[in-house]
C-alpha cells in the first residue's frame, strides 16, 4: 500500500491512509486514555515508522498533501506520545502549531488534540516538556489558536478550547506576556456565547481558560485584577441580568477568584452585587449552591464589616438555615457558618447563637448522619478554639443550662475517635485540649475528664491521624485527563479551587501542645 501511495500520491492517497492505520492495529499492544500506547508489538519500529512515513506529512506548506494523512499523522503521533523521544516531540510540536492554521475542521481539531496531549506525557511525575521549552512560541501558539475559532465549523471548537486551557496551565505564570491579548479574545468570545449557550463542553473550558488565566497571573499581579474585572464584567452582567442559568456556578466560581485576590476594601460594584445572591432563586438550584457558598465565604473574608454594617447578616444565617436543612447541602450550610466564626466578631452575631444552636441541636436530635455530626464537630471545635471552652459553654447553654456538658459527653465524646481528615481531627484534639484545661465544669466531672483525656491521645495515637492534606492547586497542577470537566449537576472549575490554608499553623505538633497544656495545669498526661 505504501508503494502504491509512493507511485501516485495525488490518486493513492486511500492506500497510506489504510496502511497508516493497519500500522497503528498491529502495533498498539496496550493503551490508556492518559498516556496513549504503553506498549507496543516489538516487530514494528515506531521511530523508523515515524520518520519516514509520518514526518513528511506534517511538515509544510499546510495546504500540500492530503488533509486526511495530515489527520493520520497527528493521530499516529498522539497515540505514541508516551514512547516517542522528548527531542521527537520538541521537533514535531511547532509542525504541530503550524497545522493550527489548517482550513480543514479535522486537521486544526486534531492538531488541538496533539498539543493537548503532549503537554500532558510525563516521565517520573514530571512532564516530559517543560514551559521553557515552549516559551520561544508562546505568542504563535495563542495566535493560531485564537485563529482557529475564526475557521469553518470552529467558533465553539471544543478541542481548540481545551488546548488554550491546558497550554495556559501548562506554561502557569510565564503566560503573563501573552495574557492581556488572551484575556481579550476570551472575553470577547464570553460575551458571545452568553447570548446563546449551544455547547456545554466548549463553554466548560472557556471558563476554565479565563479562570487558569485569574489563577496564573492574577494572583502574582494585582493590577491586572482591574483588567480582568473590566472586560469580564460586561458578560457576567449578561448572564446575571438575563438570568442565563447554566452559566451561573461559573460566573459564581470565577466572581469567588476576584475577589480572594483583591484586598479590602472591595469596590463597590461588588457590594451592590451581594445582595441580589442572597435571593432564594438562586438557592433553588442545587447547582448553584457550591459556588454561591464559596463566595458568600469570599464576601465574609473580605468585606465582614460591609455585610454587618448593609443588614445582611440576617439574610446570610438564612442561607445556613435553608442548607441546614438539607442533608445533602448541610455541611455546605456548616461552610457558611464556619466562615462567619472566622471573620466577624463575636459581637456581630452573639444575639443569633441561641438560634442558631437550636437548629443545630434540633437536626442532632431528628435526623442526624454520620456527615452532619463531623460537619457539627469541627464548628464546634472552630468555636471553641476561637472563642474559648467557656464562652462556648456560655452561649450553648443559653438554650438550657447544662447543654454543653451533655454534648461533650453524648456527641463529642463518642464521635471523636470516628474523625478522619487531618484538618478536623487536628481541630478537634486542639478543641479537647483547652476543654480539658480551660473550662472548669469539666474540670470538676473527673470520669468525664479523664475519658476525654484518653480518648484524645488514643486518637493522637492513631495510625495516620495527622496524615499530610490534600496538594494545594498552586503546587500541583491541574489534571485534566483526571478533572470530571462538565456536569449538569455543578460544573467546577478546576482552576478556580480555592488555596487550602493551614489549619493552626501556629501548633505544627498537636502531641507536643496537648503535652503542654495539660502540664500547664499540672494535670498527668
Amino acid at each position: 500500500m505504501l508503494a502504491e501511495y509512493a507511485a501516485s500520491p495525488a490518486t493513492n492517497w486511500k492506500s497510506k491512509d489504510a496502511a497508516i492505520y493497519l500500522v497503528l492495529a498491529l502495533t498498539v499492544k496496550g493503551k490508556t486514555a492518559s498516556h496513549g500506547a504503553t506498549s507496543t508489538n516489538e516487530f514494528v519500529n515506531i521511530q523508523d515508522f515515524f520518520g519516514m512515513q509520518i514526518l513528511p506529512e506534517l511538515q509544510p506548506p499546510i495546504s500540500a498533501g492530503q488533509p486526511i494523512l495530515k489527520a493520520d499523522a497527528i493521530k499516529f503521533v498522539t497515540t505514541f506520545r508516551s514512547l516517542l523521544p522528548k527531542e521527537t516531540l520538541l521537533a514535531v510540536f511547532p509542525l504541530l502549531v503550524a497545522l493550527l492554521a489548517s482550513e480543514y475542521n479535522v486537521v486544526h481539531s486534531y492538531a488541538a488534540i496533539a498539543i493537548e496531549k503532549l503537554l500532558s506525557v510525563k516521565d517520573m511525575g514530571q512532564t516530559r516538556l517543560t514551559p521553557a521549552d515552549l516559551q520561544s512560541q508562546l505568542a504563535v501558539l495563542f495566535e493560531r489558536l485564537f485563529a482557529g475559532f475564526k475557521l469553518p465549523e470552529s467558533s465553539e471548537n471544543e478541542y481548540l478550547m481545551r488546548a488554550v486551557t491546558r497550554v495556559i496551565g501548562f506554561v502557569g505564570p510565564a503566560v503573563a506576556p501573552v495574557a492581556p491579548v488572551a484575556l481579550q479574545e476570551l472575553a470577547r468570545m464570553l460575551l458571545e456565547v452568553c447570548k446563546n449557550p449551544r455547547n456545554p463542553g466548549f463553554n466548560h473550558y472557556l471558563f476554565e481558560s479565563v479562570a487558569a488565566l485569574i489563577r496564573h497571573v492574577g494572583s502574582g499581579n494585582p493590577t491586572m485584577i482591574d483588567t480582568f474585572e473590566q472586560l469580564l464584567f460586561p458578560a457576567f452582567n449578561h448572564v446575571l441580568q438575563q438570568d442565563v442559568q447554566e452559566f451561573h456556578p461559573y460566573v459564581f466560581q470565577v466572581f469567588s477568584q476576584l475577589i480572594e485576590l483583591r484586598t479590602p476594601p472591595l469596590p463597590a460594584v461588588y457590594l451592590q452585587i451581594f445582595p441580589p445572591l442572597l435571593h432564594p432563586q438562586f438557592w433553588e438550584r442545587s447547582g448553584n449552591v457550591p459556588a454561591l457558598v464559596r463566595l458568600l465565604q469570599a464576601y465574609l473574608a473580605k468585606a465582614p464589616a460591609e455585610v454587618v454594617s448593609g443588614g445582611h447578616l440576617v439574610a446570610v444565617l438564612g442561607v445556613f438555615q435553608k442548607l441546614l436543612a438539607s442533608k445533602a447541602h448541610d455541611h455546605e450550610g456548616f461552610l457558611i457558618l464556619g466562615s462567619v466564626v472566622d471573620n466577624l466578631p463575636l459581637t456581630a452575631y452573639e444575639q443569633y447563637l441561641p438560634t442558631i444552636f437550636t437548629l443545630l441541636f434540633s437536626r442532632l436530635q431528628q435526623s442526624r448522619t454520620h456527615k452532619f455530626v463531623r460537619s457539627f464537630m469541627a464548628f464546634l471545635a472552630q468555636f471553641i478554639i476561637k472563642h474559648g471552652p467557656p464562652v462556648t459553654l456560655t452561649s450553648v447553654d443559653k438554650v438550657q443550662p447544662g447543654v454543653f456538658m451533655m454534648l461533650l459527653q453524648q456527641v463529642w465524646l463518642p464521635n471523636l475517635l470516628t474523625l478522619d481528615g487531618a484538618n478536623e481531627v487536628k481541630m478537634a484534639l486542639v478543641a479537647s485540649g483547652k476543654c480539658l484545661t480551660e473550662l472548669p465544669p469539666l474540670q470538676a466531672d473527673a470520669q468525664t475528664w479523664t475519658s476525654l483525656k484518653e480518648a484524645a491521645y488514643k486518637k493522637l495515637g492513631g495510625k495516620d491521624a495527622l496524615a499530610a492534606g490534600p496538594v494545594s492547586p498552586l503546587e500541583e497542577e491541574v489534571d485534566f485527563e483526571e478533572a470530571q470537566g462538565y456536569t449538569a449537576a455543578y460544573a467546577k472549575l478546576s482552576n478556580a479551587a480555592p488555596t487550602p490554608k493551614p489549619v493552626l499553623p501556629e501548633i505544627p505538633d498537636v502531641k507536643v501542645y496537648l503535652d503542654a497544656a495539660l502540664a500547664s495545669v499540672g494535670a498527668p498526661r
